[in-house]
């Protein structure tokens, strides 16, 4: 779904304001007509703005313990909510949970009220809402939610762990290589001619000189990079070729394949379990993975669902996840209990993509240490050198 914005008038020419989540313009136009509206104007609210600020993980996971629990013990959505918001966990959260309290006071749904919050709130916990207050579920439905983004905490937690060795690692190789080139190098090399010396002195020498004397230009050269593929990643055609890349590439293709088949199992099997359409679930699913590639190929598997294809088959000629996922949502449809299966399958591909983060990490460290081996090596190499020829001349 897109967001939209839009102004209308109703037939007193009351103006009103206000967002709304659809496929497509004329879906806006039949919803505002629906309502005895007459829209004014409208404006699609770019994926980039939606995105920005959103709610961290760990707010929503507490918002959704906390408001489903309240639920279940009976106590009403407007007094929860108030309770929720003054004791939110920070300022902005603070700020957004009392937003939606007081949209729910005036009258709205707490589904569209966490609409009106435009982005702040994820696609899947304002659809799931949604179904639960359709269903009559709604305190089953948050705190199926809770237990969903708590697990994606989990998982998103362990991989920033699995890096922290690594870019420590990383970090503390290039001050090992910048101390020897630019305090080390130079002293020991200054005792020796210059024409003499190797080439594999002289291009040391020449970078030591560079980094000590034009240091400024590696700077603007690194904030420049990164400016780049920030600028390259919000290209839909970068993007969608990064997110295909970084799913077939070699060995770490298969991990990140592993990870995504444990977001998309819970994803289905919370959507399910709380009554979602099956068109609808495939298409929150291939929002929230985060990945257009993905979210490209969802819309190929949505295709064929609507053509009667079985979810499992359309899933499986993707080729862009685990063979196990479509494999186990094939069990599922055949035994009637496709519920049940997404659960014990999304418990599974949790504990693969733990192992997954694992091996991907216990392929980064000896990879970094071999190159920093050969580094370390070429500089002691091109330091060595020069010193054994000036000790074969004074031995001759």
């Amino acid at each position: 779904m897109r967001a939209y914005r839009y102004v209308a008038v109703d037939i007193n020419g009351k103006q009103i304001k206000d967002v709304m989540n659809v496929e497509s313009p004329e879906h806006l136009m039949a919803e505002i007509k629906g309502k005895s509206l007459y829209c004014v104007s409208y404006e699609e609210i770019p994926e980039m703005e939606t995105k920005t600020g959103k709610l961290k993980l760990k707010s929503l996971v507490v918002f959704c313990r906390q408001l489903g629990t309240m639920l279940t013990a009976g106590i009403p959505v407007t007094q929860a909510l108030d309770m929720i918001q003054s004791k939110a966990d920070s300022k902005k959260a603070k700020k957004v949970f009392a937003n939606v309290y007081e949209e729910v006071q005036k009258g709205n749904s707490l589904s569209h009220a966490m609409q009106l919050q435009e982005g702040l709130f994820p696609s899947l916990l304002v659809n799931m809402v949604m179904a639960g207050e359709a269903g009559g579920t709604l305190d089953i439905s948050v705190a199926r939610m809770a237990d969903h983004f708590d697990k994606e905490h989990k998982l998103n937690n362990k991989v920033k762990g699995a890096m922290t060795y690594p870019i420590i690692l990383l970090v503390v190789a290039l001050l090992v290589v910048l101390i020897l080139v630019t305090f080390v190098l130079p002293t020991i090399t200054q005792m020796f001619d210059e024409k003499s010396m190797p080439w594999t002195t002289k291009i040391l020498l020449a970078f030591s000189g560079f980094v000590i004397h034009q240091w400024w230009v590696i700077i603007l050269f690194v904030i420049g990079t990164v400016m780049l593929i920030r600028y390259l990643l919000r290209m839909p055609s970068f993007r969608l070729w990064f997110d295909k890349l970084i799913l077939f590439m070699p060995i770490i293709g298969k991990l990140n394949q592993t990870i995504y088949s444990a977001r998309c199992a819970r994803t289905f099997a919370s959507l399910y379990l709380s009554g979602v359409p099956a068109l609808d679930m495939l298409m929150i699913t291939g929002k929230v993975l985060n990945n257009k590639y993905l979210e490209k190929m969802f819309e190929d598997v949505i295709a064929g669902v609507s053509r009667g294809e079985f979810i499992s088959t359309a899933i499986a000629q993707t080729m862009a996840f685990d063979p196990m996922l479509s494999s186990m949502i094939f069990i599922g449809e055949e035994a009637g209990a496709l519920g049940d299966i997404l659960s014990k399958t999304a418990d599974y591909f949790d504990n693969e993509s733990d192992a997954a983060i694992a091996r991907m990490v216990a392929l980064m460290e000896p990879a970094m240490i071999v190159v920093l081996g050969v580094i370390v090596a070429f500089i002691v190499v091109s330091i060595m050198q020069p010193m054994f020829a000036v000790y074969d001349t004074i031995g001759a």
